[in-house]
């Protein structure tokens, strides 16, 4: 089945795109990243309607080891994964080409499984229902397991625990309580929990005026340094990533919430599931993960 006609399709080199997987394999040094960000401090805390429910796990095949010819594609010999390039440190675009620890992670499942990865741009709004009317083979974008996402699309094991981060300009950051953001309004990421924890719990007891959301959340934080928004709520390694590129930002809150990033896959092919969930946990017994992880993140992965 081919994808939608008039859909952008974003290709990219697989062989650039693991060059860093291919040093792993050799024992080689990761690449030399310049000026490792310190680890970002901040109070922690937990707002009940913060926690993402994330449902119940579908049980895998019977069979284990699924073969290639186990599972269904949409192209042949590609692996097509619909992707929102717009969450550093997840996915973003540099010159024009999809890059970050997504699309690594992503890169490297196709490799293993013998497959051309292929990155197809999606919104919000579509990248879930382009994996369950069969435009796209998986979905990979910083996306949270949620129950209420279960009836439309399955998810393979997580791959990232993410939790949220609170972020004001340095000016507002002593002494910071939520009462500082009364009338302000705040940044999210489109169609995020962090949205979600938004409107459900900081929207009434910060007593914002409203909630802008943000395809591109690095606009947030734009916007926040120039006194457009009074603060901006998005994940931990996104918001501490964009606060070192941004001047004059601080993050002061980290809500834990259980949140964690999946691959979604379409509910009628749970062998690609379970071949995925396979390769991902190979990946973490060789060592690629953490090479990736720490690439991106700048440190070791936590345990567990």
């Amino acid at each position: 089945m081919a994808p939608m006609a008039g859909r952008r399709l974003v290709r990219f080199s697989l062989a650039v795109s693991l060059a860093l997987v291919g040093a792993a394999c050799h024992r080689e040094p990761a690449p030399t990243v310049q000026a490792p960000p310190n680890p970002t401090t901040a109070p922690s805390t937990v707002l009940a309607g913060c926690v993402v429910d994330q449902g119940s796990a579908r049980p895998p095949s019977p069979r284990a080891g699924p073969s290639p010819g186990d599972y269904t594609i949409v192209q042949p010999g590609i692996l097509v994964a619909a992707s929102v390039t717009s969450r550093p440190p997840f996915e973003s675009l540099q010159g024009g080409h999809p890059v970050g620890f997504d699309i690594d992670l992503i890169a490297e499942v196709s490799r293993r499984l013998g497959l051309r990865p292929e990155i197809q741009s999606a919104t919000p709004s579509s990248v879930l229902t382009d994996v369950a009317q069969g435009r796209a083979d998986v979905a990979i974008s910083a996306l949270s397991i949620r129950a209420d996402r279960r009836s439309l699309v399955d998810f393979t094991d997580a791959y990232y625990a993410a939790d949220l981060a609170l972020t004001v300009g340095v000016g507002q950051a002593r002494g910071f309580g939520l009462s500082a953001l009364a009338g302000r309004v705040l940044g999210v990421p489109g169609g995020t929990t962090a949205e979600s924890c938004a409107r459900s719990t900081l929207l009434p007891q910060a007593r914002l005026a409203s909630i802008k959301t943000y395809q591109d959340v690095s606009a947030a934080f734009t916007d926040l340094s120039v006194g457009r928004l009074g603060a901006v709520v998005a994940d931990v390694p996104t918001s501490d990533r964009l606060v070192q590129a941004v001047p004059g930002l601080q993050m002061v809150q980290i809500y834990r919430t259980g949140d964690a990033y999946a691959i979604a896959i379409a509910r009628s092919n749970p062998k690609l599931r379970d071949v995925i969930n396979r390769v991902l946990g190979d990946m973490r017994r060789d060592g690629t993960y953490a090479l990736l992880f720490q690439k991106w993140f700048q440190v070791q992965p936590p345990s567990g």
